[in-house]
C-alpha cells in the first residue's frame, strides 16, 4: 500500500514537472513569437514590402513615386482634412490614403511631413476652407437613420510658397497619381508649357456649357489632364515670341490649310529642338457617316520628316470596337471595323508611352508609312492587328456599317509612330515656298527633337475618351515622355484595367463552346460512376 502511494505521488510529481516544463517552453515560445512580430513590425515601419498580385501592380507604390520621394531636397507638407464621421464606402479610401502617405513619407527620408487634421473642429474647418478644400455633403446611416451631413475629404500640399489642393478624395483609383503629380507640380523649378496650335478649325480645348449643348469633339479631358502638371496655352504659329516658350507643341485636329509662313515656323521650331505631337484626321466624317474632304496641307511636311500619313486610306480591322448606331427607329450595337481597337499584343511593349496600356481605340484612322532619314530613329508605338485591311476612301463615300465591303487582302498597318533625332528642313529643297518666308535660319536640326504622329485626332475627343480611358492615358503619356520623364507614366498606366480577350479562330471557339457544354455533365457522370464502383466494392467486401 505504502509503495503504491509513493509510486502514485512520484507519477504526480513527474506530471507536474512535465506540465511546468511545457508551460515554461510555451511561455518562452510565445514571448519569442511576440518579440519577432515586434521586430518585423518595427522593420516594416521603415522598409515597406507589399506582395501585390493585382493587374499592373495597382496597390504597390510605383518606381516613379519612389524616385520622386528620394529626390525631394526640401520639406513638403501634406495636410489631410478628413472628417472623422464618414460613409462606409469611404472607410477603405481613408485607409488606403493613409497607407500611401506612410509609404511616400518613408521613401522621402523625412522630407514629406504628413499631418492629419480634424475638420470637425471649427478652427480646422476654417483653415481647410481658406486653403481651398471645400465642404461636401455626405450620406450617412447612423442608428438606423439616414442623414445628410457636411464634411471634408480634401488634402493640401505645400512647398515653400507653392500650394496645391486635392479638393475631394473619394476613390482609390487616382490617389497615388493625384498625390505624386501635385508634389511634382509644387516642387518643380519651373512649370513646363504645352502649346496647342489654333487657327485652322481645331477642336475647342474646353466645352462651353453656357451654349446649352455639349461639344462632343472638344478636348476638355485632354486639357484638364495636362493642366495638372503643365501650363496649357493656345498658340498661333505666327506668334514667334510665344512659340519660343513652348516645350511641346500639339497639333490636334486641324481642318484648314496652313500658310507657308506657318509651316516655316513649325519647321524651325522642330529644328531648334522643339517637340511636336501631331494628331491628324486624314478625312472628315459627317454625322451621316459620309466622308468629307479636308484642306490640311501638313501631310507632305510630315512625310519629309519621316512619317507619311495616308490621308485617303482608312484602316479597318477585325479587332474593333462595337459602336451604337440609329436607323431612324431603334439604336443598335454592331462591331464596326472603322473603329480600330489596337490591343497590347501590337504595342511596343518596351516603350513607356504604351508599354503598360491594354488597348487604344482609333475611330476612322489613317495608316502611317515610315521612311526616316539616317539621322532620325523611328519607333512604331502602335500597330493594327495582322488581320487589318485598308480602304481607299474618296469624298462622299458612305462609312455606314451596311456599306462595309469584304477585304481582298489583309496587312498590318502603323497607327502611331515616334521619330527622334536630327531633322532636315522641309524648306531646304523648296525655294518657291521659302520665298514667302522670312530669311532662312536653319537647314538642319540645331538640337535633337522628337515628333510623334498619329493618323487620327478623333481618338482624343471628349466623346471617345469618356468610353475608352486608355486613349487619354496614351495622349498624356506621350506629352509626359516628350516633355518631362517617365515617372508619371508609370503611375498613370496602373489605372488601365481593360484586358481584351485573345482573338480565337473558328475552330478554337467551337472547341471552347463544346467543352463548356459537355464538361459539367461529363464531370457529374464520372463522379457518379466512381461512387457506384466504390459502393459496390465495399458491399462485396462485407
Amino acid at each position: 500500500m505504502w509503495l503504491a502511494l509513493v509510486a502514485a505521488n512520484g507519477i504526480n510529481v513527474m506530471n507536474f514537472l512535465n506540465r511546468f516544463q511545457f508551460a515554461k517552453y510555451s511561455a518562452l515560445s510565445s514571448l519569442l513569437v511576440f518579440l519577432i512580430l515586434l521586430l518585423v513590425n518595427g522593420i516594416g515601419l521603415r522598409h515597406f514590402f507589399r506582395l501585390d498580385l493585382t493587374h499592373n501592380q495597382f496597390y504597390a507604390l510605383s518606381d516613379g513615386s519612389k524616385a520622386l520621394m528620394n529626390d525631394l531636397d526640401d520639406l513638403v507638407n501634406v495636410n489631410v482634412y478628413f472628417s472623422n464621421t464618414l460613409p462606409t464606402n469611404l472607410f477603405f479610401v481613408r485607409q488606403y490614403l493613409e497607407d500611401i502617405l506612410d509609404e511616400l513619407s518613408s521613401y522621402s527620408h523625412g522630407q514629406l511631413q504628413v499631418t492629419y487634421l480634424n475638420p470637425d473642429l471649427p478652427e480646422v474647418a476654417e483653415e481647410a476652407l481658406a486653403v481651398g478644400v471645400p465642404q461636401v455633403q455626405m450620406n450617412l446611416i447612423e442608428k438606423d437613420k439616414f442623414e445628410v451631413k457636411n464634411g471634408f475629404l480634401g488634402i493640401s500640399i505645400s512647398y515653400g510658397d507653392q500650394t496645391e489642393v486635392l479638393p475631394v478624395v473619394q476613390t482609390i483609383l487616382n490617389i497615388e497619381y493625384d498625390l505624386v503629380s501635385a508634389i511634382k507640380k509644387v516642387t518643380a523649378a519651373e512649370r513646363k508649357k504645352i502649346g496647342f496650335v489654333t487657327g485652322h478649325q481645331e477642336p475647342a480645348l474646353e466645352n462651353n456649357l453656357s451654349l446649352g449643348q455639349r461639344d462632343e469633339e472638344a478636348l476638355t479631358f485632354f486639357r484638364q489632364g495636362l493642366e495638372r502638371n503643365y501650363e496649357v496655352v493656345e498658340v498661333k504659329l505666327s506668334d514667334s515670341a510665344l512659340l519660343n516658350t513652348i516645350d511641346t507643341l500639339v497639333i490636334a485636329g486641324s481642318k484648314q490649310a496652313y500658310t507657308a509662313d506657318e509651316q516655316y515656323a513649325l519647321d524651325q521650331y522642330l529644328l531648334n529642338g522643339g517637340n511636336v505631337i501631331v494628331f491628324l484626321d486624314g478625312l472628315g466624317v459627317s454625322p451621316e457617316l459620309v466622308t468629307t474632304a479636308q484642306s490640311v496641307n501638313l501631310f507632305d511636311q510630315i512625310k519629309h520628316y519621316g512619317a507619311s500619313i495616308n490621308p485617303n486610306q482608312l484602316v479597318l480591322d477585325v479587332s474593333n470596337e462595337r459602336v451604337s448606331f440609329n436607323d431612324g427607329y431603334l439604336n443598335f450595337l454592331v462591331a464596326y471595323p472603322y473603329w480600330v481597337k489596337a490591343v497590347k499584343a501590337f504595342f511596343d511593349q518596351d516603350h513607356p508611352v504604351v508599354g503598360k496600356l491594354n488597348s487604344i481605340v482609333f475611330p476612322w484612322v489613317s495608316s502611317i508609312q515610315v521612311s526616316p532619314s539616317d539621322s532620325v530613329a523611328a519607333t512604331v508605338l502602335v500597330r493594327s492587328s495582322e488581320q487589318a485591311w485598308s480602304l481607299l476612301a474618296a469624298e462622299g463615300m458612305s462609312l455606314s456599317p451596311q456599306a462595309i465591303q469584304a477585304p481582298t487582302s489583309r496587312e498590318q498597318s502603323n497607327l502611331a509612330v515616334l521619330l527622334s533625332g536630327s531633322f532636315s528642313s522641309f524648306f531646304e529643297a523648296r525655294p518657291a515656298l521659302s520665298a514667302s518666308t522670312d530669311s532662312r535660319n536653319l537647314d538642319f536640326s540645331r538640337a535633337p527633337a522628337q515628333l510623334l504622329v498619329v493618323g487620327s485626332a478623333r481618338f482624343i475627343t471628349d466623346a471617345v475618351v469618356e468610353q475608352f480611358e486608355d486613349n487619354l492615358s496614351f495622349a498624356l503619356n506621350a506629352v509626359d515622355y516628350l516633355t518631362l520623364d517617365d515617372s508619371l507614366i508609370d503611375i498613370r498606366s496602373k489605372r488601365s484595367f481593360e484586358t481584351p480577350l485573345k482573338e480565337l479562330t473558328l475552330r478554337q471557339r467551337q472547341l471552347v463552346k463544346w467543352i463548356g457544354i459537355l464538361l459539367v455533365p461529363m464531370a457529374v457522370v464520372a463522379y457518379g460512376t466512381f461512387r457506384f464502383i466504390r459502393r459496390r466494392a465495399l458491399t462485396q467486401h462485407r
